[in-house]
């Protein structure tokens, strides 16, 4: 049996790591088709997977995405605004109807607001997948209303970590399955090794409040100075990166603090890289510390409300500090610089109790939701 699957996408040629994780997913759905039953007579298990976008800024994605696996636009030019709320959920509609979809995954809980109502009149099911965690609306001041929506009428709730499952489950009245699923951690190969002469801080992610670059800034101003010989690179491309690169101008750190933009080459930063660090105001469960530890980085980490402490051991293959803290994160990367044998040890425990984050794992996960829902 196959079962038509969408992945329901604000922009899916977007860089940043909804879209990278929700591609991973995807590619690896529709590589996985098999027969479940082992000669006991079952029907062939299988997925036909596509990507629905509002719309694509973008002719190709920044990921790349299977070949097998086809993208729609519920808008052929760049549209927003709630003001065009019916003629979407109107749209939407259609491209249900047309495609057959039976489930439609939303990997943006807001966009369940568009999702939600379909359910009547297709019969499609209706996945809610939370990216961010339950006490943040990044953006949308409504994205409160839709977790509650979806908690009432969504066909089942996936959050990224057990964090995130128990506090939808003590603060909303849950109708429907809530299951914890991780993003997936990707084996790499040719099988990384940590270079501890490197002299590269790395960081990456979308130049936007959330991932906190500003607080970054202040941080590598007392990091730095004290090294001449290293520098740090941030890749990646947002709406805030006129405002960092003149904060890093006026901090005296041009040249050693680099904003490189998008770039197509991650792995080679993180192969090339003595350290990761993240200063996120809030997460879900970050892809770039989980690329990171599949390095075998040493990280340096805000121990935001949710994510990084299900990634990183403190003082065993990393460090955690409290978000906003300044003083005890450029201390922590200070310790790592001056200490080789530390950075190399904690590179030598970066994959302990990884296996949880294995693709494999993961994909089986995905597998059964979605053929529970399905049903």
């Amino acid at each position: 049996m196959t079962r038509r699957i969408a992945f329901f996408s604000g922009d899916i040629t977007r860089s940043g790591g909804t879209e990278n994780v929700s591609i991973m997913i995807a590619n690896a759905l529709v590589d996985s088709s098999r027969h479940a039953g082992r000669g006991d007579g079952r029907a062939e298990e299988s997925f036909a997977i596509c990507f629905i976008s509002l719309f694509e800024e973008r002719a190709e994605p920044f990921f790349a995405i299977d070949e097998r696996i086809a993208r729609h636009t519920v808008y052929p030019t760049v549209t927003h605004g709630i003001q065009h709320y019916f003629d979407t959920v109107r749209r939407l509609r259609k491209l249900v109807e047309r495609h057959d979809i039976d489930v439609l995954v939303d990997i943006d809980g807001i966009l369940d607001m568009y999702s939600l109502p379909l359910r009547r009149g297709t019969g499609v099911k209706v996945i809610s997948w939370e990216h961010f965690n339950f006490n943040q609306n990044p953006g949308v001041p409504y994205r409160k209303l839709t977790r509650r929506w979806a908690a009432r009428r969504a066909d089942a709730i996936v959050t990224l970590t057990e964090a995130d499952k128990r506090l939808y489950g003590s603060n909303l009245r849950l109708r429907c399955p809530i299951v914890a699923i991780p993003n997936p951690m990707q084996t790499i190969t040719p099988e990384p090794q940590y270079d501890a002469d490197s002299r590269m801080i790395l960081s990456s992610g979308r130049l936007t409040y959330q991932k906190g670059f500003d607080m970054l800034v202040d941080v590598a101003a007392k990091v730095l100075p004290q090294h001449p010989g290293w520098r740090w690179v941030v890749p990646g491309e947002g709406e805030d990166r006129a405002m960092l690169e003149r904060k890093t101008e006026q901090a005296g750190l041009a040249g050693r603090l680099v904003f490189p933009g998008r770039v197509d080459n991650m792995g080679d930063y993180y192969r090339k890289a003595a350290m990761f660090v993240m200063t996120s105001r809030f997460e879900g469960l970050p892809m770039v510390l989980l690329e990171a530890k599949a390095h075998r980085l040493p990280i340096v980490s805000f121990d935001c409300e949710t994510g990084p402490a299900e990634i990183v051991a403190d003082g065993v293959n990393g460090v955690l500090t409290a978000v906003g803290d300044i003083d005890a994160t450029a201390a922590a990367i200070n310790r790592l610089i001056d200490d080789a044998e530390r950075r190399k040890t904690y590179a030598a425990h970066a994959l302990d109790d990884a296996d949880r984050f294995g693709k494999p794992a993961i994909i089986e996960q995905w597998r059964t939701l979605l053929n529970n829902v399905s049903k």
